[in-house]
């Protein structure tokens, strides 16, 4: 199953959906060698995301922003979430679901004790 598509959203506000691959992950792990401040893996869960987005953008020639300007200043993205796959995704809902459920307020409480 390949990485969830990333949305961008770009400092002056317009977004970018990107598709990362394993070329993307590799850099990122490639990239953490390289720059031994960044400390290990486990300690960059959150750059993660962000660099797989940043990468797979660049590659598909969405940006040509540095990891630095896509990260601090000015130009710096302002978001990068993973893309819900759930949208006119109907293969999730289960017919009937809840039907009978009461929806008015209850007077006992099952962990009350009397």
């Amino acid at each position: 199953m390949p990485a969830r598509k990333l949305e961008i959203t770009f400092a002056d506000g317009h977004t970018a959906s990107v598709q990362p691959t394993l070329e993307d992950r590799l850099k990122f792990e490639q990239t953490l060698r390289k720059n031994k401040g960044w400390g290990p893996l486990a300690d960059n869960a959150l750059k993660l995301e962000p660099f797989m987005a940043w990468s797979a953008a660049r590659r598909a020639g969405i940006t040509e922003l540095t990891w630095e300007e896509f990260t601090t200043g000015a130009t710096a993205a302002l978001d990068v979430q993973a893309e819900r796959d759930d949208a006119g995704d109907s293969s999730l809902e289960v017919e009937g679901l809840g039907e009978g459920t009461p929806t008015e307020e209850s007077n006992t409480s099952p962990s009350s004790s009397d």
